[in-house]
């Protein structure tokens, strides 16, 4: 299955006290047209291999190795579609959500800092031998939690972040909860301390204003130089126009046709199961509660509309 264009895919990772392991599967470039890479992962029967990156070797990887961007956003705010139209420009590769990058960013975190840049340098050095072109790592939503790292590790990669209006964020949030939500189950408690760590949460709609509001001051800490808002109203053009040309990613007219193209169809469905783009904009506003916008008024949208300043946007976020 593999195309013999680069190494293998490094699928997962793992942290221990003698260093990086990586699980390596034998899945090429080609098949990375799923929504998210653990899907990929899971529908390419493929032979596995570990390899380990001792501490001794830890991080060592040339800066050609960065990726050509990082794509941080808030969840539910139009950033699959981002990275699916990516993969539409032949000469880039996307690695959306790589389970990687989760297993050693995941907390509780018992490695040293130096020691996380190092693992996220070793993971980016596979990464660039899988991909043997420029390449960009579309993030879970919670890695925004862990933006400095990511972007410290990779100092000179710059990086976007989705947004869209808060409301519709946490309209779906409460409606369909990730499974890394703090009260959704145990793995999520981990999180708790990051998005509320005096534990002042005691509503699912305070939570989720609350969980809003810390990926926009997990942003804010970055050096805004390196980065640009993609706001959901602008998307799918904001692709070709602003993404594209921050990450350096040259897109021709034959890209940019089938960008439009992609645009058109929803772009978290499975590629065999392709289903038309439907806006839920309106529904999502038609079923926020009271108590919900008061708590986004309160915990979100004073640590949206900061950001937007520091980057000099005017208006209210999302809307007209």
């Amino acid at each position: 299955m593999h195309d013999g264009q680069g190494d293998p895919l490094p699928a997962r990772a793992a942290l221990h006290a003698s260093g990086l392991y990586l699980q390596l599967r034998d899945i090429g470039v080609a098949e990375l047209h799923d929504p998210f890479l653990k899907e990929t992962i899971a529908r390419c029967a493929a032979p596995e291999r570990y390899v380990q990156v001792s501490m001794a070797d830890l991080g060592r990887a040339s800066a050609a190795s960065a990726p050509a961007g990082l794509v941080f956003h808030v969840a539910r705010c139009g950033s699959t579609l981002v990275s699916q139209l990516l993969k539409q420009q032949d000469e880039l590769v996307v690695y959306a959500e790589p389970p990687a990058v989760n297993e050693i960013l995941r907390p509780p975190q018992h490695w040293q800092r130096h020691e996380l840049l190092g693992a996220l340098r070793s993971l980016g050095d596979a990464l660039a031998r899988h991909a043997r072109r420029p390449y960009v790592i579309k993030c879970t939503s919670w890695n925004t939690l862990y933006c400095e790292l990511l972007a410290e590790a990779f100092p000179d990669t710059p990086w976007v972040l989705c947004l869209r209006n808060p409301v519709e964020v946490c309209v779906s949030l409460l409606q369909r909860p990730p499974g890394w939500l703090p009260g959704t189950g145990e793995t999520s408690r981990r999180f708790a301390a990051l998005i509320d760590p005096q534990g002042r949460s005691t509503t699912n709609e305070t939570l989720v204003a609350r969980t809003f509001g810390a990926f926009c001051e997990a942003i804010a800490r970055l050096d805004r130089r390196r980065g640009r808002l993609v706001e959901y109203p602008a998307l799918p053009a904001a692709v070709w126009q602003q993404i594209a040309p921050h990450f350096a990613v040259p897109v021709g007219e034959a890209a940019r046709g089938r960008m439009e193209e992609a645009a058109l169809r929803q772009a978290k469905a499975p590629v065999d199961k392709a289903a038309p783009f439907t806006s839920d904009a309106a529904s999502k506003q038609a079923a926020a509660s009271a108590t919900l916008r008061a708590a986004i008024a309160m915990h979100a949208r004073p640590a949206l509309e900061r950001l937007r300043a520091a980057f000099g946007l005017s208006g209210t976020a999302g809307e007209p």
